[in-house]
């Protein structure tokens, strides 16, 4: 039989520590995601430093003899289906109840130290486990009421009888020291246990009482208590009794405030409130001082205090927010965003400068905006503070900055960046020519501003205005907050429509916020700078002026007023990151004063540097006319031409369709079907991958992607919100797997995006049909899974779901690929030139032997082949072999195949990584070592960048983000391999590698010999 945990690093990582002397215990429960073996596998025959055995989770049915030969002292089998084992007479047991009574002439009750009741566990097992507690034959210091891990959801068709008996089992049982209710609904807190003197763990999750009582938090010895899914509102006064907690678990119940009571629990170091409606974390958290882990989730509407934009970034900038609030005082937020969007001609213009200046005259002949227009509207407000003992009343001066989107198609696709929470959207229709499509616009502003307040604003011409469904809408879009009508030409319907975008702005949950003096002061001083834009180094001066000491909380605040749109600060981007953009409206009007150029758009959205002078050739362009081109590829609006220095626009792409050859017999297609499908996927897709067009086959709805022998074919039909991908069949897997991860990494920009992908049925009715029957990928996988055909909705033929998955996602057998066949593509991460050389090319050939291709870039790459495209390509394998040594970790070439393969989702599963001794990555101090040598030369180049002129650095600006994303990657990378660190290089070779092939094969669908 196969090791089940043959492709588990985590646990050969326990075995390897057990065997080193590091550990005597082995969980194999850590591991159970990745199979359920039925015996205990062979490697643990040779730990003779093993003492704790954990069973739970692995679906092991027997224990072998020779477990008897080892000094085990103690096997926790709760959770585990065992039902064969050696006697080991010796050995301190924790069992189910069902397993305790069917063991009952196997196993002494003296040697019992833990036990758990479970749904499957019947009568007779239960009145077994009180008779041994009544008997004082069993004296446990562990007892849990749970749904055994890795089991689904069961009924508790038991719970009557545990009911009966769980009191007087908790009673008879005084030396206690964790006890637990899981998962099971009982109902109630057994009231035995607060004589429980020595109880330090306590789990109540799920149990639905219907209120704690007051003397659980008065349990002398409690350490760890665990109250989550209980649907409880509030929490006794009691619970600041409870001085020796240091662990609370107060997760997914309706508490709205958190109790007062915690701020008392001085040795409180974890405090989970994930799921919790909680408006506010409040100065207390300062009391906290032993606190070191906070789960709170800042997405959720009602949390305001601090702004989610601080809580985001975790517990010490949260401790951060409030001491600079006690240092500096305290102001409040009275500033949002008034976003006003529809399509061109609309008359969103001038209703944003009649919300200003309601005098202000209709002119018709006024042009659309280009781009965006910022506009600042000021009005006295009385703004709702909320306080510990209430509510009061401030006056403020309230500050909107209205932005005012162009409606035309080509400004649709930067919307993503600015349509954002914490808003107030207005949607303006022009009545007379009944263009606009509100469905898309309700479902954009829906899908990127997390359900801010929408005011449909119905702009009347000559006095028409077409009839909406409102109730329907409303039911589908709860966030329509109303619907009104005006007529610009003479305010009828101003006055109304003004005054509900002024209520639903006051409204907004983060309106009244406390603020640190010295934020407001920033925000102030920056309000009152005239310049367009500024330095980082002035930024920081100006925060360091206004009393800032560290530049952490610097940073922290110009995040904050990014998210209010106040300035643009791009901190992540080490270019963009150098510069302060005062004036929104100014840097997204230099960018689109390139997409608006004629010469550019007759020329089909190709621009060089010349283009780029002419078109920002004042003089205040001109010190950041690189960070403005990089503006442009940040809102996925040009790309450079590969060896060049002409840049492209895919908004002004022809939208004709050229000619292009495809003649590729059997090829295969995908579908990706969007609920709501945003403008401009094709566009940032042909960002993405600009590397990979082939020829002149790119336009403004389509694009041909080439990589060697493979072609993939995008083309976007937005009125039917899908892409369709049209794959060559040599190379198909490899051309699907790019184009697939860069999808991925668009859609992942756009929160709560729903997309399904599809293959068409391949029945001979449905390749003859202009529409085939589709199925979803998620159907072909269950199906696929349980061996079973899917019938065709258009033929009602069986069709193999396997072989329609296996045509796109295994490799295909043409032979024309220079990539033999196998079982999924394998890369290996190296570095040439080093002892890796060796053993690469012996590992090769011993996977090949076996029938297992191993690719590598040497053999792959021919002269002047990009390889950056390789590069890519291995980031999107299935698994990829890295080698680490000292030298790969210093070389940028490998550490950027390292970030392509880490930026994946399943990293720890498709990394297979073999650690050559000098790579210094298992000691803490060494992974900083790396992070350091990276910062190094980030900063090296960066000053060297500095004493060259801008026009020379093409090029150069690449390596110092390559640099960058290293430095911010490296540690991440470095702690996840060494956890996963499996056998030793000498052990590979000396083993043939067989370990690994087995992992690789389990990985990839391929054989194990």
């Amino acid at each position: 039989m196969v090791d089940d945990w043959a492709s588990s690093s985590r646990f050969e990582q326990d075995i390897q520590a057990v065997a080193d002397g590091r550990s005597d215990t082995l969980d194999l429960g850590r591991s159970y995601h990745y199979g359920a073996p039925r015996e205990l596998p062979a490697a643990v025959r040779q730990l003779t430093g093993l003492r704790t055995l954990r069973l739970g989770g692995s679906g092991l049915t027997a224990l072998p003899g020779w477990l008897a030969e080892l000094p085990v002292e103690t096997i926790d089998a709760r959770g585990c289906p065992l039902q064969e084992m050696p006697p080991m007479p010796w050995v301190r047991w924790a069992l189910d109840a069902g397993k305790l009574y069917a063991f009952r002439r196997l196993i002494d009750p003296g040697r019992v130290y833990g036990a758990a009741i479970g749904p499957g566990d019947d009568a007779p097992a239960i009145a077994h486990l009180g008779r041994l507690i009544g008997e004082r034959r069993l004296s446990l210091t562990e007892l849990v009421v749970e749904t055994p891990r890795g089991m689904p959801s069961a009924t508790w068709a038991n719970l009557a009888e545990v009911d009966r008996h769980l009191d007087e089992l908790i009673a008879g049982l005084p030396r206690l020291r964790m006890f637990g209710i899981v998962d099971c609904p009982l109902g109630r807190v057994p009231e035995p246990i607060r004589r429980l003197r020595h109880l330090s763990n306590l789990r109540l999750s799920a149990v639905l009482p219907e209120e704690v009582p007051d003397w659980l938090f008065e349990l002398p010895a409690l350490v760890a208590l665990d109250l989550s899914h209980n649907r409880l509102p509030r929490l006794p006064e009691t619970l600041g009794r409870a001085q020796r907690l240091a662990e609370l678990d107060l997760s997914y119940n309706p508490l709205r405030e958190i109790p007062d009571e915690v701020w008392q629990l001085e040795r409180l170091a974890s405090l989970d409130l994930w799921g919790c409606p909680i408006q506010r974390i409040p100065a207390e958290i300062l009391k906290l001082t032993a606190l070191t882990d906070l789960r709170v989730d800042e997405t959720r509407p009602e949390l305001t205090v601090p702004p989610p934009e601080v809580t985001a970034r975790g517990l010490d900038a949260i401790k951060s927010y409030w001491t600079q609030e006690r240092a500096s005082g305290m102001d409040y937020l009275s500033e949002a965003k008034l976003l006003i969007v529809g399509e061109a001609g609309a008359g969103k213009t001038t209703l944003a400068k009649k919300i200003l200046h309601p005098s202000y005259p209709l002119n018709v002949g006024e042009g659309s905006t280009q781009g965006i227009a910022v506009l600042s509207w000021r009005f006295a407000s009385a703004v709702r503070i909320a306080e510990a003992d209430g509510e009061r009343v401030l006056e403020r001066d309230f500050r909107v900055n209205i932005w005012d989107f162009g409606g035309q198609e080509i400004y649709h696709s930067t919307h993503q960046f600015f349509l954002t929470k914490r808003s107030v959207y207005v949607l303006v229709s022009d009545e007379r020519k009944e263009d606009t499509d509100f469905r898309y616009w309700l479902e954009v502003v829906n899908l990127l501003s997390d359900g801010s307040p929408l005011i449909i604003v119905q702009n009347r011409k000559q006095g028409r205005m077409q009839e909406l469904d409102v109730r329907t809408l409303r039911q589908e879009y709860p966030n329509l907050v109303a619907t009104l009508s005006v007529d610009l030409s003479d305010n009828s319907g101003l006055g109304p429509t003004i005054a509900r975008v002024r209520r639903e702005l006051e409204l907004l949950p983060h309106i009244g916020t406390a603020l640190p003096k010295t934020w407001q002061d920033v925000r102030m001083a920056l309000e009152a700078d005239d310049r367009e834009y500024i330095t980082e180094t002035e930024f920081f001066r100006i925060c360091e002026d206004h009393g800032f000491t560290r530049q952490t909380d610097m940073k922290q605040l110009g995040g904050f007023l990014h998210d209010l749109g106040i300035c643009l600060y791009f901190q992540e981007d080490p270019l963009l990151s150098r510069t302060v953009v005062l004036q929104p409206e100014w840097g997204t009007g230099a960018v689109y004063r390139v997409l608006d150029d004629p010469q550019i758009m007759a020329n089909r959205g190709v621009f060089d540097a010349d283009d780029l002078r002419r078109i920002w050739h004042e003089p205040i362009y001109e010190p950041v006319r690189d960070e403005l081109v990089r503006l442009m590829a940040k809102f996925s609006l040009c790309f450079r031409v590969r060896a060049t220095d002409r840049y492209v626009a895919p908004q002004l792409l022809s939208k004709v369709r050229p000619t292009y050859p495809w003649d590729e017999p059997s090829d295969l297609t995908l579908r990706y079907l969007y609920d709501v499908m945003p403008k401009g996927i094709v566009h940032r897709l042909i960002v993405e991958l600009h590397d990979l067009i082939e020829d002149e086959a790119v336009w403004h709805t389509g694009v041909v992607f080439q990589y060697e022998t493979g072609r993939a074919e995008v083309i976007e039909d937005y009125r039917r919100r899908r892409l369709q991908i049209r794959l060559a069949a040599r190379n198909s897997r490899v051309m699907l797997s790019v184009v697939d991860r860069a999808l991925n990494m668009i859609h992942k920009s756009y929160p709560d995006l729903k997309v399904e992908r599809l293959r068409p049925c391949n029945c001979e009715a449905c390749v003859a049909a202009e529409e085939p029957t589709m199925f979803s990928m998620r159907e072909l996988v269950d199906f696929a899974r349980a061996g079973h055909p899917i019938q065709c909705r258009t033929s009602h033929q069986l069709v193999d779901a396997s072989g329609l998955l296996s045509e796109l996602w295994q490799p295909d057998d043409g032979g024309t690929s220079r990539r033999a066949s196998g079982p999924g593509e394998v890369f290996v991460s190296y570095k040439w030139g080093g002892d890796a050389d060796d053993m690469v090319d012996e590992m090769q050939g011993k996977l090949a032997a076996r029938g297992l291709v191993v690719t590598r870039d040497r053999d792959e790459l021919r002269y002047r082949d990009p390889i950056q495209q390789f590069m890519r390509r291995l980031g999107a394998g299935k698994a990829v072999i890295v080698l680490l040594d000292d030298a790969y970790l210093r070389s940028k070439n490998c550490m950027f195949e390292l970030t392509e393969v880490a930026d994946r989702e399943d990293f720890r599963q498709s990394v297979f990584p073999i650690v050559l001794p000098d790579a210094n990555i298992f000691d803490p101090i060494g992974r900083l070592e790396y992070v350091r040598y990276w910062e190094d030369k980030r900063v090296e180049l960066d000053q060297a960048m500095r004493a060259v002129g801008q026009e020379n650095l093409q090029g150069i600006r690449e390596e110092l983000d390559l640099y960058e994303t290293i430095r911010n990657a490296i540690a991440r990378i470095t702690d996840v391999l060494a956890d996963m660190n499996t056998l030793t290089a000498a052990k590979h070779v000396g083993g043939d590698f067989a370990e690994l092939y087995r992992a690789l094969g389990e990985k990839v669908g391929g054989r194990t010999q």
